[in-house]
């Protein structure tokens, strides 16, 4: 069903009335989040029932190999005291809870000194992830922006990066142009070019995207980094140099992101260069990207498989078989999805990065 009548699709009517077509950032920023009807902030996006499914929420053996993979960069900096761990959109909560469940097992003195911040706009989210993290009530705290620096910052971010506006400049014979959104009664929401300007760099193709809020972030967390040391593993699907990855997601397939606007979600790929650039401008270290699947089995994905189809019925093995070939295959999210880790300029190498990276060692945390 159309939804040109929503608070969304109106409101952005009139700012094109008043204002003329606008960037594709900003009818992403008014689409997702900008309104309480907005996508991120009225839907349910997560799940079977949703519009997709997040790698958590596939298997608990995704949120294990990150949760394992903090940990042990935790103990190889010295176990300090106190950490601030992040979340970036934790969507349930699926991926928190894995985390600080493994913690509570096999890391129980880094759980003891961890100050949990979630990221997340979302109000109607925000009471679902009280719900899945109750046991943990007592570290939760929520806010809009990284915390204060003074303690190394231990931080994840799945699938955050792609929901940030991102705008679209195309290179034509009389210069670079901006995509635009325009509105017409005959025509709805349509794609339009803006007057030549000067791209703020002159990168390859004839097609750049670039997004202000993610260079935002990427700077913050590595002038933390820099400041304070730890680790940030970001995982999310990358776009393509000189291709469009702005795109609508509704019912677990592509939709038209022009249509329907505050319920459809509206994404693109990330930039991992620019990431990385952004972070290690403030003094960050980078690795990777690389792609979920080998840096998931470099961290003992097959092996944790192994364990839990072990005492698995028939029919849970065959759920852990689908989740393995999902989370790793490159015909899947393997290689689709990325995985860029940040470090500060002190700290070794993460887990799954190195080559000479000995993931379970006798000092990692084991899961059983």
């Amino acid at each position: 069903m159309s939804r040109e009548g929503s608070a969304v699709a109106v409101l952005a009517r009139k700012v094109i009335e008043a204002q003329g077509p606008i960037p594709i950032a900003a009818l992403m920023r008014l689409a997702n989040t900008a309104l309480p009807e907005s996508y991120y902030r009225a839907q349910q996006p997560f799940g079977t029932q949703g519009d997709f499914v997040t790698a958590p929420e596939i298997s608990q053996m995704f949120g294990e190999m990150l949760a394992l993979a903090l940990a042990d960069q935790w103990q190889r900096m010295g176990a300090p005291a106190s950490v601030d761990l992040v979340e970036l959109g934790p969507g349930r909560g699926a991926l928190m809870a894995d985390v600080l469940r493994i913690w509570q097992r096999a890391a129980p003195s880094l759980l003891a000194a961890a100050r949990v911040t979630l990221v997340e706009a979302s109000e109607r989210l925000r009471a679902e992830q009280k719900r899945a993290l109750a046991a943990h009530a007592d570290r939760l705290a929520w806010s809009d922006r990284l915390p204060g620096n003074g303690r190394p910052l231990f931080l994840i971010a799945n699938e955050f990066f792609d929901a940030l506006p991102v705008r679209q400049f195309v290179r034509t014979a009389e210069g670079w142009r901006e995509r635009l959104v325009n509105w017409s009664e005959a025509r709805g929401f349509h794609e339009v070019l803006g007057p030549v300007t000067r791209a703020m760099e002159e990168p390859e193709g004839d097609l750049w995207e670039h997004s202000a809020e993610s260079m935002d972030w990427a700077s913050r967390i590595g002038e933390r980094l820099a400041a304070d040391g730890g680790l940030a593993l970001i995982v999310d699907y990358a776009n393509r140099p000189g291709e469009s990855s702005f795109r609508g997601i509704a019912r677990h397939g592509k939709a038209d992101p022009l249509v329907d606007l505050g319920a459809v979600d509206l994404s693109a790929g990330v930039d991992f260069p620019a990431l990385t650039s952004e972070a290690g401008g403030q003094g960050a270290i980078a690795y990777g990207p690389v792609g979920q699947g080998s840096y998931l089995r470099a961290l003992g994905i097959q092996t944790r498989h192994a364990q839990l189809a072990a005492r698995a019925t028939p029919g849970q093995r065959r759920e852990l078989d689908a989740a393995l070939e999902r989370l790793t295959d490159a015909q899947a999210m393997g290689e689709e999805f990325r995985v860029l880790a940040l470090t500060g300029p002190y700290n070794p190498p993460p887990a799954g990065f190195a080559a000479q990276e000995q993931t379970g060692s006798e000092e990692a945390p084991q899961c059983s």
